[in-house]
């Protein structure tokens, strides 16, 4: 009796080598080509969970750099020695610095969870307070929400830019522009519910200092993001744009003063509180600039408490006795201060 080979398929149980089943015998026999295939996908399939593992490595890295071995385009305030993320390259790994500590975590908190506070106050207090009097109209609203929106926009694109900064020189800069056209969106914000309540029964003189801080705020964040006007000889131009931003609000005040009185602008803008935010603002801006605490102890205020974090909690503080400023004031507008307008 002949007997014939027998095969056996065998695909079912080994990778996708293009190895064909049927040259593999039952007695265990391989040919030297299906050998050298074997192996080649052997090699590719563990070059692809290397390749696999390095990324979720990278991804996953905390390692975190001194201020020796950042790359230029990071480098910022050499007071800060350690805590520093590593070049990213890659928004996952950015946001993915969110859970682990470094030196960045407080002025992405700061602002993220403010931010996330003035959501809250658009759905709670804000609506409470909008019901408390039947002459509160729209425009009541409209007015609250700019300056919350505005608030909000601030502290986001803080948060946001801070979390990115490690991203690459061109997120960087694109983000960094970002955050400054959020300071415009709080000025701006900030100043709105205090021309409507200064003026709130003169609508030319109102609609004319709207458009004045509307138009200086479209101005400065033009040359923020514009190319033109990020060269150096551009800023003292840049900075006085933001000064005169800052301050567009004393022209209206001393205007009201002198139609109404001074009585009447100190409670039409609840002044006592618009000077703690004022005060606020420029304490955090002078901590800020002066790189306080860090420029006497270098090195040891890296995660906690240096300057730009204090500064961030100055902005969310400021932000608050503006909000309480601006509910006193539409409170007082519609009790004593619609029986001031004229017939």
């Amino acid at each position: 009796m002949v007997l014939s080979r027998r095969t056996t398929p065998i695909a079912s149980s080994l990778p996708r080598t293009g190895l064909d089943p049927n040259t593999v015998d039952t007695d265990g026999a391989i040919e030297p080509e299906d050998t050298r295939q074997l192996l080649h996908a052997q090699d590719a399939f563990s070059d692809t969970l290397d390749a696999k593992y390095q990324r979720h490595q990278s991804l996953h890295s905390t390692r975190l750099l001194s201020w020796a071995e950042l790359p230029e385009w990071m480098k910022d305030n050499h007071f800060i020695h350690t805590g520093y993320r590593a070049p990213a390259n890659s928004y996952a790994k950015c946001f993915a610095s969110w859970f682990y500590l470094h030196n960045e975590t407080g002025n992405i908190m700061t602002h993220l969870f403010g931010a996330l506070a003035f959501v809250i106050l658009c759905f709670t207090v804000t609506g409470s307070l909008l019901r408390e009097f039947p002459t509160i109209d729209w425009r009541d609203a409209t007015t609250l929400y700019i300056f919350l929106l505005g608030a909000v926009g601030c502290m986001g694109t803080s948060a946001i830019y801070h979390t990115v900064t490690c991203h690459s020189p061109t997120v960087q800069r694109a983000y960094n522009k970002c955050d400054y056209v959020g300071i415009v969106l709080l000025i701006v914000g900030s100043c709105v519910p205090i021309f409507c309540y200064m003026f709130y029964c003169h609508p030319r003189l109102k609609m004319f200092y709207l458009g004045l801080i509307f138009t200086l705020g479209s101005i400065t964040a033009y040359m923020v993001v514009a190319p033109k006007f990020a060269i150096s000889e551009y800023r003292p131009l840049r900075a006085a744009t933001f000064v005169a931003l800052g301050l567009s609000g004393i022209v209206p005040a001393i205007h009201s003063t002198q139609l109404f009185g001074w009585e009447y602008t100190l409670n039409a803008v609840q002044m006592p509180y618009m000077l703690m935010m004022g005060g606020t603002y420029i304490a955090g801006a002078f901590i800020y600039s002066a790189r306080f605490p860090e420029r006497l102890w270098p090195g040891k205020f890296d995660y906690w408490l240096h300057s730009h974090q204090i500064f961030h909690v100055f902005v969310v503080i400021a932000a608050v006795f503006h909000y309480i400023g601006v509910s006193n004031a539409l409170r007082w507008t519609h009790t004593a201060g619609l029986d001031l307008c004229p017939a």
